[in-house]
C-alpha cells in the first residue's frame, strides 16, 4: 500500500498515512483533529529491475556492463515463430 502525505489546514502539521489507493483524500489531523488534505510529495521511489533499463544500466561503469545481443535474441524469437512454437 502506498504512503500518502497529509497537511492540516488549521495547524499546518504534516503527517504520513499508509492507505489503499482508493482511500479518501482527506483525513483527521493527528494533533488538532481538524480536516487535513492529501498533498503531493516529492518522495517517490521507483525501482527498475533487470537489464535493459537505461536508468539502471548507466549506474554501472562502462567496462562492467553486460552486453546484450538483441539481434541474436530477435533471430531466436523469429525462429520460434517460424517453427510454430507452442509452449
Amino acid at each position: 500500500m502506498p504512503v500518502y502525505e497529509y497537511k492540516c489546514g488549521a495547524c499546518g502539521h504534516t503527517f504520513d498515512l499508509i492507505q489503499p489507493m482508493d482511500a479518501e483524500r482527506t483525513a483527521d489531523c493527528e494533533r488538532c483533529g481538524a480536516q487535513a488534505k492529501r498533498v503531493f510529495s516529492p518522495r517517490i521511489a521507483i525501482r527498475y529491475e533487470g537489464w535493459g533499463f537505461n536508468a539502471t544500466d548507466k549506474l554501472l561503469p562502462e567496462s562492467s556492463r553486460v552486453k546484450r545481443d538483441f539481434k541474436q535474441l530477435r533471430e531466436k524469437a523469429e525462429q520460434l515463430i517460424d517453427e510454430d512454437f507452442t509452449p
